[in-house]
């Protein structure tokens, strides 16, 4: 079904359709572990590369990792300083939704490691 999709919107990439289960998803979803690692340091390293102080679109870092776009916003939600459970994130990532609609990536002081803005209260 995808690949009629693909031809129908005359892209060649996979779209997101909500309620396919068709398991497309199962390897791109970020999980803890090597995967989990593997995702992030693809994503952080594009993202290094195209952040030039606006943001990067997740669509555009999508189609450069070739990470679904869903998959790009869990991995940036975990990777920002966005509270999950009990965990709060590493903040190395800022997520904003602009007024077009279009979700925009940036990295953060943190992100590109500026020790000005490490946490110095721990021992």
């Amino acid at each position: 079904m995808a690949d009629s999709q693909a031809e129908a919107t005359g892209r060649g990439d996979p779209v997101d359709e909500p309620g396919d289960e068709s398991g497309d998803d199962a390897a791109d979803e970020p999980a803890e572990g090597p995967a989990f690692e593997t995702q992030a340091r693809l994503a952080l390293q594009a993202l290094a590369e195209l952040d030039g102080g606006k943001g990067v679109s997740l669509p555009r870092l999508a189609k450069r990792t070739g990470l679904r776009v869903s998959v790009l916003l869990r991995l940036f939600t975990l990777l920002s300083d966005a509270r999950v459970g009990d965990t709060t994130g590493p903040g190395w990532v800022r997520l904003a939704l602009e007024e077009d609609g279009r979700w925009m990536a940036s990295m953060t002081a943190a992100g590109r490691g500026d020790p000005d803005q490490w946490d110095h209260s721990s021992p």
